[in-house]
């Protein structure tokens, strides 16, 4: 691999090497200087192909990294990994694990690329030059904010990808109300997205109501139907 020509662009690192072409707004996502990236996308946007490509470009490119991958439970930890074997395989690296860790690969350049579940006793004590949370909608708020200072002293970054859960907690509270220069907030609903057929979504608008679609396939931050009163009454009323 001639990585001194990969090093800088994650884009033509993906489309040169692991044979596959971000569209517009993954190549948006992938070119990010932002320490903090927020990305609210739709059902099948390619989180994890871009997260994985992320995270793999950091590793070998840059020695003795290490990245964080956080999931809701550890069967998305291991689909998260087969994506990042699948890449460390075309690129001709072989990595090799940890005792007692399954989900772990330490590279021959130092670079560890480590999966963990959503737990906040989990995400204590590592230190991480990257952190990956997938549904962060869904991971509770206590570890989201466990995990800021796994990265502080390396000043590292982190991303947090999701399909909106209704309009509570940390991925929606920052997603609404972050803000700073190096927070870039990225919204991917399905109908820019060329590989969702609209056909498809409006077969299952049909099937599951619209409340469904606007929530999975327009990243729209949904009312749970718990509250006797919506969070844009509440707001105004005030």
């Amino acid at each position: 691999m001639d990585l001194v020509e990969h090093a800088v662009d994650a884009v033509v690192f993906a489309r040169d090497l692991l044979q596959w072409e971000p569209d517009e707004k993954q190549a948006m996502v992938l070119s990010s200087t932002a320490r903090r990236v927020i990305l609210n996308c739709s059902r099948q946007w390619g989180k994890t192909t871009v997260a994985a490509t992320k995270v793999v470009h950091m590793a070998v490119t840059r020695p003795g990294k290490t990245a964080l991958i956080v999931c809701e439970n550890m069967s998305q930890t291991g689909e998260f990994f087969q994506k990042i074997d699948r890449f460390l395989g075309m690129l001709g690296v072989t990595a090799k694990g940890e005792a007692g860790k399954r989900m772990v690969r330490r590279l021959p350049n130092g670079s560890r690329i480590v999966g963990i579940a959503a737990r906040e006793a989990a995400v204590r004590g590592y230190t991480a030059d990257f952190v990956f949370l997938d549904e962060a909608a869904r991971i509770s708020d206590d570890v989201i904010d466990a995990f800021a200072p796994v990265i502080a002293v390396r000043k590292g970054d982190w991303w947090m990808a999701s399909t909106p859960h209704g309009k509570r907690g940390r991925f929606w509270e920052i997603w609404t109300y972050g803000e700073g220069a190096d927070l870039l907030k990225v919204s991917a609903p399905a109908s820019e997205n060329p590989r969702i057929d609209p056909a498809f979504v409006e077969g299952l608008r049909r099937e599951k109501g619209a409340q469904y679609i606007r929530q999975e396939f327009e990243c729209q931050f949904e009312e749970n139907g718990t509250f006797l009163l919506s969070g844009d009454d509440v707001d105004g009323i005030f």
